[in-house]
């Protein structure tokens, strides 16, 4: 009996570190660039990621709306669209995925550039208010950045299970 619960555990022990090489794990202030092999990352390239005049007028934008009550299922247009700095243009072939913190209000945004032809569906689980979770996403549309915003501070963002599926406009942008 023991040795069966010794290979138990050591087994337990490997799937979680096969898990986490296919995760991605943000700090605010951190962004991560990389290529898909498949449905795993490749080589994962970190920097810094100093808000861009978009990303600082997004941050305002969401810090003056009430947030909903509840997850929303399809993603809305950004309000004010018009009036924001030009939207950057993703890297073809790459996914960056910016992790930052709204100053002055404890929001955080994840801006995610899909630089693939076929839209991004991932996973991400959130570190906050002392515990960690599974949060609800936004299919990423192909060529163009998305946006998730969270009306609180997040001390830490894992992304995965990450998947290319093929999309047309009137797929809409569904959130799960």
């Amino acid at each position: 009996m023991r040795t069966r619960a010794s290979g138990a555990f050591i087994a337990a022990l490997l799937l979680p570190a096969t898990a986490q090489a296919q995760a991605v794990k943000l700090a605010p202030g951190e962004e991560a660039a990389f290529s898909l092999d498949g449905r795993a990352p490749g080589e994962v390239r970190r920097a810094p990621a100093t808000p861009t005049p978009f990303e600082v007028a997004v941050g305002r934008e969401f810090a003056g709306l009430t947030p909903p009550k509840a997850p929303v299922p399809e993603a809305a247009p950004l309000p004010n669209d018009a009036g924001l700095p030009p939207m950057p243009v993703p890297d073809p072939g790459k996914l960056r995925f910016r992790f930052l913190l709204v100053p002055g209000a404890g929001h955080a945004l994840l801006i995610v550039h899909n630089g693939y032809r076929q839209a991004l569906l991932y996973r991400a689980r959130i570190w906050a208010k002392g515990g960690n979770g599974p949060t609800d996403v936004c299919l990423v549309m192909p060529g163009k950045p998305g946006i998730e915003h969270w009306p609180y501070a997040i001390a830490a963002i894992e992304v995965s299970a990450f998947e290319l599926v093929d999309w047309k406009p009137e797929d809409g942008v569904p959130c799960k």
